[in-house]
């Protein structure tokens, strides 16, 4: 994901323009417990990876 331009609107500041980056995040999925890796735009580390997202039926673990 490439870097984006967002306008902000007026709330409590002047309403303008803003560049967002994104970041590469490399965590342990709490659902699944596998090393993930994710880019996203978030401020704050995700909690699932991509491959299960936290649901039990995307999760490749819990299948037998």
């Amino acid at each position: 994901m490439p870097s984006k331009k967002i306008h902000v609107r007026e709330y409590n500041v002047k309403a303008h323009d803003r560049i967002i980056h994104t970041r590469v995040y490399n965590f342990i999925c709490q659902y699944c417990q596998e090393i993930s890796q994710r880019e996203t735009y978030a401020t704050g580390c995700p909690k699932y990876g991509d491959k299960c997202n936290g649901v039990a039926s995307k999760c490749l673990r819990s299948k037998k």
